[in-house]
């Protein structure tokens, strides 16, 4: 009998056991703007489990190394720039644990403007835009090793309804990761937003292009950036898309690179 009991008692502590490994995790959310400041997040401790609330903190979506072992979680954020948006996300053991987020209004960010869309491919960077008043300007940035290099500056349109950019970046090949920043028209309170960072892997095939023998213009087989280069090794035009206009050139050969590289060489008649 007291066998039996034991098996009995063994048995549910391992059904509990897979119950609680396969019951659904509870989040609770927040989003904001990281402006220098840090976040602090109470976590309770859950007695009928002997263990405290939070699991895990993800910051956009990238596990925060923290000692969850603690009743008090410190969020400083210090691989973040200044005015990076954050998505955090605090996964909790149910809905009965539930942790709180001490000061939210840390990363409460008060303005009209956003960032509506932003994408990458591998011929344009391409953003949208609501709540733009004044004129301010967008820096493209582009992460190279380890470090964010401006790569050109737009003017804004201005245009509260709405707005649209493109800018046709220089791909490498391999891993490509941009960002925008959004400078304010002078005078404003907030100074800077960045948007969120977007990324490519970026592996082409090569560039076919035709005619090779041209009077006004030369077809590519797709969108790339190109530099074409007169018998004197000097830079003549430049540019980015499918097709060439090569009216202004002199007659002669000219050698043609696509991002750079896979060098080809027409005629201008």
């Amino acid at each position: 009998m007291i066998k039996r009991s034991f098996f009995f008692t063994i048995s549910l502590l391992v059904v509990f056991a897979i119950i609680a490994q396969i019951a659904p995790k509870v989040e609770t959310n927040l989003a904001g703007v990281y402006q220098g400041k840090t976040l602090f997040i109470q976590n309770p401790f859950d007695k009928q489990n002997r263990d405290f609330c939070v699991e895990s903190v993800l910051i956009n979506e990238k596990k925060v190394a923290l000692n969850y072992r603690l009743s008090a979680l410190k969020l400083d954020f210090k691989d973040f720039d200044l005015y990076t948006p954050v998505k955090i996300r605090i996964v909790h053991r149910d809905s009965t644990c539930i942790p709180t987020i001490i000061n939210p209004e840390a990363i409460l960010f008060h303005t009209i403007f956003r960032f509506s869309a932003i994408s990458l491919t591998d011929s344009a960077l391409v953003w949208s835009t609501k709540g733009e008043t004044g004129i301010g300007e967008f820096e493209v940035e582009r992460l190279m090793n380890g470090v964010w290099v401006d790569q050109e500056i737009q003017p804004a349109i201005g245009r509260y309804e709405g707005a649209d950019y493109t800018y046709y970046p220089n791909l490498e090949e391999g891993a490509n990761q941009y960002r925008l920043r959004y400078n304010f028209p002078v005078g404003s309170r907030i100074k800077y937003l960045y948007s969120r960072e977007v990324d490519f892997d970026f592996y082409p095939e090569p560039v076919e292009f035709s005619p090779k023998s041209a009077k006004t213009r030369v077809y590519l087989s797709r969108s790339t950036h190109y530099e074409i280069y007169d018998a004197g090794q000097k830079l003549v035009l430049e540019g980015q898309g499918r097709e060439i206009d090569v009216t202004v050139l002199r007659q002669g050969q000219y050698v043609i690179y696509f991002n750079g590289k896979d060098p080809g060489t027409f005629i201008k008649e």
